[in-house]
């Protein structure tokens, strides 16, 4: 009766969890991506707000949205540089246009944010398709 005791595991308990890990992974990775590029939408949502403040100041200020006084350049990054905004402008109207870029070019749900004078939002995904990721 001279029993040894195991110590650790076995090379098929080893197996089972890392094949349960791998399947974990597989799931949670994409989700977690996703996740990740939805919220790095709000650096383009606050890039336009920001913007259609600063020019909706200089139509109270000088009665027109596209006055030299302004300071509103035609073309930025946002402030976490995920999206490049455009800004479209003339006396009595704007348009704006937030563009994905850098690593936020792989959201094609939501590849441009637009906004205008009007308050219309609106979203394009990848394909210049409609979207409804604003």
């Amino acid at each position: 009766m001279n029993r040894r005791r195991q110590h650790g595991f076995t090379l098929m308990e080893l197996m089972v969890v890392v094949v349960i890990v791998g399947i974990l992974a597989a799931v949670a990775l994409p989700a977690y991506q996703t996740s990740v590029r939805k919220a790095r939408r709000s650096d383009a949502r606050i890039a336009l707000t920001e913007t259609a403040q600063t020019l909706e100041r200089c139509q109270t200020q000088f009665g027109r949205y596209d006055d030299p006084a302004c300071p509103v350049a035609a073309s930025f990054a946002s402030s976490d540089g995920y999206y490049t905004i455009t800004v479209t402008a003339d006396a009595a109207q704007y348009s704006l246009r937030a563009d994905a870029g850098g690593v936020q070019v792989s959201d094609v749900g939501c590849a441009a944010l637009m906004l205008d004078s009007l308050g219309v939002r609106a979203a394009l995904d990848a394909d210049s398709e409609t979207s409804t990721c604003w």
